[in-house]
């Protein structure tokens, strides 16, 4: 059991506790699986797709895609939902009061299961209705598949309010672990059913079986860390629903307009034009992927973090860890994705073979530059959803999710699949930044001061790196070599020149501020910034 919750109930957890939830072995723990499962997850996106790829052909890996997306859409919204059990329960352990715990996850099982009847519901409705998103001969498969993804949705939808409690706990070794586990089990099963030849059929029953041990191990492992809490499901009183409802409405508004504004793409163009010209978009997705996994574990520790330091009235910390997260992410993104932007023809025909359409690449492109702004946002939208900001976070979303979907199905139209990656860079990568000054409001910084030390450093540390890059692609020829000694070579030149900027000393201050527990009476941690990047 962990060791925070062995206390008498009432406890207020980080008042009294000499341990708080955000100490250093807690906070390593977390950032170390987290990144564990991106690893994994990103070894298999990066074997899985091209062997799919190759396997079914632009036809049959288009119409896969379509179906994953399907579903993605709604683990997303899923998600959505469950970020406000995931504030709540972190908010409510800090102040230790366990009984409206219990109710709070007894009543997010009950409301995300009656979420479940909107999945079965999507996946039925797009099985019998638009069998024509799928290729030619697997449209039969298209169906069958569509109905078993859906019937595990419903059964999973519940239990997804474990793993989102889990969060709230900062138990992220366990739910990390549980992903993991799926992950890897699905990739095997998708390669026996490819080998076997169940095709695209395969693949969906594989990816339904991963679903629901997903929601068993979420089960388990949330009775583990907290043997006193009840898990059983309860209607609860109409103001602890909507409470719950409240936060959750906003972030599942967000969740679901960041996932039409940068994923729906799969379908529309499969829609406009069909699913051979939607596969090589969702080839290059996967590469977009990879780069955000490199970063969003450490980003996505922040929600519950930045809850349990608001609960405590330690507003300081919330800034510094702010600032951190967002230098850690323009420094990781900016240099990959301008590798992966630079050497994407290379990129391209390595990964994917020489039978991948040319536009791939290009829309590997465009993609790269969506993702170094929205990246960069990115931990400004996790610190406002943790201190409760979430009207706004949902309204920038409402309207840059409708605005690219419009501007998707008119350039698609015109364009091709090059058209969606089009239409999310003029919304998604304009509209993102908004959140910055949004997020210095609410914790009462400057958002120069937010720029100079969380930015313009990483900016700095990677334009050496970049620019060696562009010298390498303009005087080696295209190839294996080209990609290995530009992308390879900058990168690296972009690391040892942040650790030579920063200093081992200063890494290791950076390090203790994310996962040294806070000093309550200075409000964070005395950390040696330099007076350029002082927040």
């Amino acid at each position: 059991m962990d060791e925070q919750l062995t206390r008498a109930p009432g406890t207020a957890v980080g008042r009294s506790d000499p341990r708080p939830s955000s100490d250093r072995r807690l906070i390593a723990r977390n950032a170390s699986t987290s990144y564990a499962f991106r690893i994994v997850l990103g070894l298999s996106v990066l074997l899985l797709t091209p062997y799919l790829f190759r396997k079914l052909g632009a036809g049959g890996f288009g119409t896969w895609s379509v179906m994953y997306t399907v579903a993605s859409v709604f683990e997303l919204l899923e998600l959505g939902f469950s970020a406000g059990v995931t504030k709540l329960s972190a908010e409510l352990r800090a102040k230790g009061r366990r009984d409206e715990l219990d109710e709070t996850v007894g009543a997010s099982v009950v409301l995300l299961g009656a979420l479940g009847f909107v999945g079965l519901a999507l996946c039925l409705g797009l099985a019998f209705l638009a069998p024509g998103l799928a290729f030619g001969g697997d449209r039969e498969a298209f169906q069958v598949g569509m109905i078993a993804i859906g019937a595990a949705l419903l059964l999973r939808s519940p239990f997804s309010a474990y793993g989102a409690t889990l969060l709230g706990y900062q138990r992220y070794d366990y739910y990390n672990g549980s992903r993991i586990v799926t992950t890897v089990g699905f990739a095997v099963a998708a390669v026996v059913a490819v080998e076997a030849g169940a095709g695209v059929l395969g693949l969906a029953l594989a990816y339904a079986a991963a679903l629901l041990i997903d929601a068993a191990l979420f089960c388990v492992l949330l009775a583990r860390t907290d043997r006193q809490l009840s898990l059983r499901p309860r209607l609860s009183t109409r103001a602890r629903r909507r409470n719950v409802t409240r936060i959750s409405s906003y972030v599942l508004l967000a969740e679901s307009m960041n996932f039409i504004a940068q994923r729906m793409d799969t379908i529309v163009i499969a829609a406009v034009r069909n699913a051979a010209s939607a596969g090589p978009y969702a080839a290059a997705l996967k590469l977009q992927t990879g780069v955000q996994s490199l970063t969003l574990p450490f980003v996505y520790l922040l929600m519950p973090m930045v809850s349990d330091l608001s609960a405590r009235g330690m507003s300081d910390e919330v800034v510094r860890r702010l600032i951190l997260a967002t230098r850690v992410s323009v420094q990781i993104t900016l240099p990959v994705a301008a590798a992966l932007a630079l050497f994407s023809d290379d990129v391209i025909d390595v990964w994917l073979g020489e039978g991948a359409p040319a536009v791939t690449a290009q829309i590997l492109v465009v993609l790269m530059a969506v993702q170094t702004v929205t990246l960069f946002a990115a931990p400004a939208e996790k610190v406002l959803v943790g201190m409760g900001k979430v009207r706004a976070v949902g309204a920038i979303a409402l309207i840059e999710g409708f605005s690219n979907l419009a501007l998707s199905i008119t350039l698609v139209s015109i364009y091709g699949a090059i058209g969606a990656a089009l239409g999310t860079l003029f919304t998604s990568a304009v509209l993102a930044p908004l959140k910055i000054p949004l997020v210095c409001r609410a914790t009462n910084s400057s958002v120069r001061s937010f720029l100079r030390a969380g930015v313009l450093p990483a900016v700095a540390s990677s334009s050496i790196g970049i620019g060696a890059m562009v010298c390498a692609w303009a005087l080696l020829p295209p190839g294996l070599g080209r990609l290995a000694v530009g992308a390879g070579g900058g990168l690296a030149l972009c690391a040892a020149v942040a650790v030579t900027q920063i200093g081992p000393g200063k890494i290791l201050a950076v390090v203790r501020t994310f996962t040294r527990r806070p000093n309550r009476r200075r409000g964070g941690l005395d950390v040696a910034w330099p007076d350029a990047e002082r927040p």
